[in-house]
């Protein structure tokens, strides 16, 4: 009997056992890939014109660190069957309008997580009664209510001043520096949160990019940072690349080198390419095989008569507009208002794109084939001045799988860009992933630059997988490198990112890289490659003639010792003979 009851006691402990583990990897699986996958978001926007514009945009970039799965809608267009299957519904209201009858009831039967974001909020059925905007108040500072220490300097925004019913969990504050009285500005109530702002940026909205942790139920430990070595073209000097390199090394610190294939004389309109520089591309492999990923910054960063790594590449600075014709044609955008009907603007508008779209893809195929000629492999792409539309997003993400540095938000002016706090997919980059810079860059102007540099880690330090991410030029010297670097290394919490590490591709005629298990893979149509471009083969006979000299001199060489050796010893047989 005893024994019956031990039988049935271990086999209840064993029941236990098995439901605590079930229920320790379910907590563990919360927010992991496959639970990332399972996200659905949908965004309702109210917007100037009722287009996507940069707002929008920044949004995307915060929502897509917790999802692939983000779809926008702008509040004309919505119907209650984008609602199914929806796990987050997001509502921006940009502006303060009237929405359509339909959002009366358009939520009824919605019961998921519910966000919205600026005006409106009372016009979205009875979701949001906890919340009553009254009008617009001033902040520049911000900060959580459960970290009143840790407080957010930002630049000065209004906010939407609100009231909120007995029951509410305020998450975020604002107040005005020097003041005592605080404003709610990101409030909770069940699966309802309002965030009182009506645009949204990375500076102002680093506070916002960590409550989305908890509207997602994920949490992230590590903050991820990178140092890139930035403009390293042909006619760089190696010394200092070298020497960083070393630094790098010995911290065993992996990093990434931005390379631009081909530097152009913007006077004389010569083109120097590393087959004239054998010197630095032989850094540059050392750099490859010892801790550095190749980054493709642009194929000559420059347009028109620029001078590399000063100049604009995909950009018109000059018009302010995309690439829409060669550099030496006079050129002028019309307007809608030119057009008799809106079919003949937008197709006036899609050829634009198509010579966009012509001259990205032969710069970036040039890019990728002419590194790979070398010796170098690219692993991810990063625009000159951070400066693309987004249609040239879009062919760029056909070509890679990873982006790096601050992304350009508006087709209208280049000087609308932003970074985001973290690792993000947003939707508008087309499935590429955006490593996002955010510290900034040594300004040799600014004897205190890199003291700058860190104080923007104290905003980004404040959501828990905050980017900590810089570039440095190496023309300025190794010297103002170990500072740098000696500062980032004394940042919390800190995991570097190694590109070999991750899972990147790179695609282009007679060209794949990709990465597995840390190595650089890549496969090559070498014939189809090296006729790509009359440099490559010319590059590639000069080395043969090289090799070929070499080995005639040595030849030369080992035939000249033998002839003396000989020499000697016949003149010694002669000598014993006459002895």
């Amino acid at each position: 009997m005893a024994k019956s009851r031990w039988i049935i006691s271990k086999g209840t402990i064993l029941l236990l056992v098995i439901t605590t583990v079930f229920i320790f990897l379910s907590n563990v699986r919360n927010g992991s890939a496959e639970d990332k996958d399972e996200v659905k978001v949908l965004v309702i926007y109210t917007s100037r014109d009722g287009e996507i514009d940069e707002y929008q945009r920044s949004l995307d970039m915060l929502i897509s660190h917790f999802t692939n799965n983000v779809t926008f809608i702008s509040s004309e267009e919505v119907e209650k069957k984008d609602l199914l299957n929806v796990t987050h519904l997001f509502y921006f209201g940009q502006v303060n309008d009237e929405l359509p009858t339909k959002f009366v009831t358009l939520f009824d039967d919605y019961d998921g997580i519910f966000v919205a974001i600026g005006y409106n909020s009372d016009k979205l059925g009875d979701k949001f009664e906890f919340v009553t905007p009254l009008h617009e108040r001033e902040v520049n500072e911000v900060y959580l209510t459960n970290n009143r220490e840790s407080v957010l300097n930002v630049i000065s925004q209004n906010i939407i001043h609100i009231e909120v019913t007995e029951g509410t969990e305020i998450l975020l504050e604002g107040r005005r520096t020097g003041e005592t009285t605080s404003y709610p500005i990101l409030v909770k109530k069940q699966n309802q949160y309002y965030y009182a702002v009506d645009n949204i940026s990375a500076q102002k909205s680093i506070l916002f990019g960590e409550i989305l942790h908890d509207v997602f139920n994920v949490n992230h430990a590590k903050h991820p940072a990178y140092i890139r070595l930035e403009d390293i073209h042909p006619l760089v000097d190696p010394e200092n690349v070298k020497q960083i390199g070393k630094i790098l090394e010995e911290k065993n610190i992996p990093y990434m080198v931005a390379v631009i294939p081909v530097y152009t004389n913007p006077e004389t309109g010569e083109k120097h390419h590393f087959s004239n520089s054998p010197k630095l591309l032989k850094v540059l492999k050392e750099m490859q095989k010892n801790g550095g990923s190749i980054v493709l910054h642009g194929y000559t960063h420059q347009f028109r008569d620029s001078e590399t790594g000063e100049g604009f590449e995909f950009w018109d600075v000059e018009h302010n507009t995309p690439i829409y014709s060669s550099p030496n044609e006079p050129f002028t955008l019309k307007k809608e208002s030119d057009f008799a009907t809106k079919e003949e603007y937008e197709s006036y508008i899609e050829k634009l794109k198509k010579v966009e779209r012509d001259y990205i893809e032969t710069k970036i195929t040039r890019g990728i084939q002419e590194l790979v000629n070398y010796g170098l492999y690219p692993l991810a792409f990063e625009a000159p001045h951070y400066t693309m539309s987004q249609n040239g997003y879009s062919v760029v993400s056909e070509y890679f799988s990873t982006y790096v540095g601050q992304i350009q938000l508006s087709d209208k002016n280049w000087e609308i860009m932003d970074t985001t706090p973290y690792i993000t997919s947003p939707s508008f980059l087309n499935g590429m992933q955006l490593l996002p810079e955010t510290l900034g860059y040594v300004r040799p102007e600014d004897p205190n630059a890199v003291q700058n540099m860190m104080k923007k880690v104290e905003g980004f330090h404040l959501t828990q997988d905050g980017m900590f991410a810089a570039f440095y030029h190496p023309y300025l010297g190794v010297e103002g490198f170990e500072e740098l670097i000696t500062e980032m290394e004394k940042l919390p919490n800190i995991s570097w990112i190694d590109l070999k590490q991750m899972d990147l591709w790179v695609k282009a005629d007679n060209v794949e890289i990709y990465t597995e298990n840390g190595e650089i893979k890549v496969d090559i149509n070498r014939l189809g490659l090296l006729l790509s471009s009359l440099d490559f083969p010319l590059f590639h006979f000069k080395k043969f003639v090289e090799m070929v000299i070499w080995e005639m001199a040595i030849i030369g060489g080992i035939a000249v010792i033998a002839f003396i050796a000989l020499a000697i010893i016949n003149q010694n047989r002669k000598t014993k003979v006459e002895g």
